[in-house]
């Protein structure tokens, strides 16, 4: 008696178990269905979008809850970087700090010589100035601060930073010059990256994979504070928080970043050169990211 009530304890065990297995393949194909759809919908409306806009442009946008969900367009092109550089440079440094090159609380001198014309806070402040190692990370993210860029660069130095991008995983991101470094330029020397390289790194970050959980969560607190929002959150609703970098030179207009949306959260870069007009070019990029969130708000 008592075999026969395991035997059929084990037999609806199977049942219930075979049911609730079909159940979820069934709401899982269901969803993904659903949102391919969607998604299909987005590429759409990104190329009606796109027709307003003269430029070259690649753009990834991914979302992060439903990794099936995923559209791009020339994603591993390579896009001369501009500040976007910034964040693959970060990534470097907060892998500097783990294997023990350098602290988090080491503290730098810049001086005027050091100082460096373009984005940043660090050129307004009277030199010499001493500023920790995380400090001078933290303006040249949130503050696109290029004197904070450069130096890093001297700090960590071209080889190991390259060096360091490699083995993060990044395939087409390469640091040749520093900041506005424009004579360096004319001769053709140049930083480049591509939306895929962004894109994996923000990925990386979201899910607190970028060298370990507190590098990642710190990278994101400083990317969350981005002082230039004139593109991705531009036309968003206030309240919604985006981590984002920026880039801006001449000809070239980017914006990377994730977007944390009441309904879901979404990796997006987009990548725009040979811009005639930047008002334009941010434009484009600010409603790709409207898209974007009014996507995955309606879902």
């Amino acid at each position: 008696m008592l075999k026969r009530k395991r035997v059929l304890f084990a037999f609806f065990s199977i049942v219930f178990l075979a049911a609730f297995c079909l159940y979820f393949i069934y709401t899982e194909t269901a969803s993904c269905a659903q949102n391919y759809k969607s998604f299909a919908a987005l590429k759409n409306k990104v190329s009606i979008i796109a027709k307003g806009f003269s430029g070259e442009y690649s753009y990834i946008i991914k979302d992060m809850e439903k990794p099936y969900c995923k559209i791009s367009r020339n994603g591993n092109k390579i896009f001369p970087a501009a500040s976007v550089i910034k964040l693959p440079v970060a990534a470097v440094a907060f892998r500097a700090v783990k294997e023990g090159k350098v602290s988090l609380s080491q503290k730098f001198t810049i001086t005027a010589k050091d100082i460096t014309g373009g984005s940043g806070i660090i050129k307004t402040m009277p030199t010499p100035v001493v500023l920790t190692f995380q400090k001078i990370i933290k303006i040249m993210i949130s503050n696109s601060d290029n004197t904070a860029t450069n130096k890093i660069i001297d700090i960590l130095g071209y080889k190991y930073l390259n060096r360091g991008f490699k083995e993060l995983g990044l395939k087409r991101t390469v640091l040749k010059r520093k900041m506005m470094d424009f004579s360096k330029r004319k001769r053709g020397v140049e930083n480049y990256t591509s939306a895929s390289d962004i894109a994996f790194l923000l990925e990386e970050i979201y899910n607190k994979k970028l060298v370990d959980k507190k590098s990642s969560r710190t990278i994101l607190s400083f990317l969350s504070k981005q002082k230039i929002n004139d593109r991705i959150p531009r036309y968003l609703p206030k309240n919604v928080k985006v981590a984002h970098k920026t880039g801006l030179e001449r000809g070239v207009v980017h914006d990377a970043g994730i977007i944390f949306s009441p309904m879901g959260d979404c990796v997006i870069c987009v990548f725009t050169k040979k811009v005639k007009d930047y008002s334009t070019a941010k434009k484009f990029i600010a409603e790709v990211s409207l898209a974007v969130y009014n996507n995955l708000n309606v879902q």
